[in-house]
């Protein structure tokens, strides 16, 4: 028996793999996605999308990375025990990049792109680019234009303990601590969500030995960011694309 944690995982790169459809190529490049194949699985690398399966054997799986990075300008004060930040976002985005592990290198390589396997992790990367659930983060930040922390959450959230009103003074980078928090906590629940949509993706698809079903949201879904994607290449170049 082969002890697969012993193999070395060696990369696809794109240009050894057949040429994907125009779709799929918009698809590949907005999930900056990269292949690879053998050695172990990897979903327990820390950051990453697990499955959450234990001692089952996988062909292959989709791991995802979502960053978030911002730049705030922002003036506080003190009413009281309660500490107000007005804030605004000069910048605030999203990345999602991608690994698609393959336990094996595919036999048929000339049919790759037309393998249900591979079909299947493009869906995984559908769910989590999809622009919608990423937009949703950048509304739910910048709506939070004023923020409001009470003394004992920020004691907690900078690990100090403040002293009487008239000389409560915080630092540029302490606020900043603050604001983040509060972005962190969005980023959160973007996270979460793309989680939970690989899971259903993965549950109502037997992990992709079904077909996904032709209704219900999982449906609407992946339609949805394959509409967006077919949306991005009819947009003129020197268009700039619109929040979702």
């Amino acid at each position: 028996m082969i002890d697969e944690d012993s193999l070395i995982t060696t990369p696809l790169p794109l240009t050894t793999l057949p040429k994907p459809s125009e779709d799929v190529a918009r698809l590949l490049e907005r999930g900056q996605v990269k292949f690879k194949s053998g050695g172990p699985r990897p979903s327990q690398a820390n950051g990453y999308r697990s499955t959450g399966v234990i001692d089952r054997q996988f062909d292959a799986e989709t791991q995802f990375r979502l960053n978030y990075d911002f730049v705030s300008r922002c003036r506080w004060w003190w009413s009281g025990d309660v500490l107000w930040v007005r804030v605004r976002y000069p910048k605030l985005g999203l990345t999602v990049t991608h690994d698609v592990w393959l336990r094996t290198f595919p036999t048929e390589i000339s049919e790759f792109w037309n393998s249900d396997l591979i079909k299947h992790e493009l869906d995984h990367i559908r769910l989590s680019t999809d622009p919608r659930v990423l937009g949703r983060f950048r509304a739910a930040v910048e709506a939070e234009d004023r923020l409001q922390f009470a003394r004992a959450e920020v004691e907690e959230l900078l690990e100090l303990k403040l002293d009487n009103p008239s000389r409560r003074h915080l630092t540029d980078d302490q606020v900043r601590q603050l604001i983040n928090s509060r972005v962190k906590a969005h980023f959160q629940q973007t996270f979460d969500l793309i989680v939970i949509r690989y899971r259903e993706l993965d549950r109502q698809t037997a992990h992709g030995a079904f077909a996904v079903p032709q209704t219900g949201p999982l449906r609407t879904w992946l339609d949805q960011s394959s509409l967006s994607l077919k949306t991005e290449s009819d947009r003129p170049a020197s268009d700039s694309p619109e929040d979702e």
